[in-house]
């Protein structure tokens, strides 16, 4: 598994990119793990879905819109 600064994988977006698509990719903030790269391909078979988003996230995204309908709805009039 591949570790990498933060500041190092800013300035090598894409060599690390590269290397998330065969083996994820540790990004570290001050010496601690931070972030995790990985394949899309690896994230949908990690979490079981063959998409994206699953059912949990768009009940998830519905709740957070039925809470915040009033703002959005005032943000819509300006």
């Amino acid at each position: 598994m591949t570790r990498v600064s933060a500041t190092d994988f800013k300035n090598n977006i894409g060599v690390y990119s590269d290397a998330a698509m065969s083996e994820p990719v540790i990004i570290t903030s001050h010496n601690r793990d931070r972030l995790v790269l990985l394949s899309a391909e690896e994230y949908r078979r990690l979490t079981g879905t063959s998409e994206g988003i699953t059912e949990d996230d768009k009940v998830r995204i519905t709740r957070g819109l039925e809470r915040h309908r009033n703002t959005i709805m005032e943000l819509a009039k300006r």
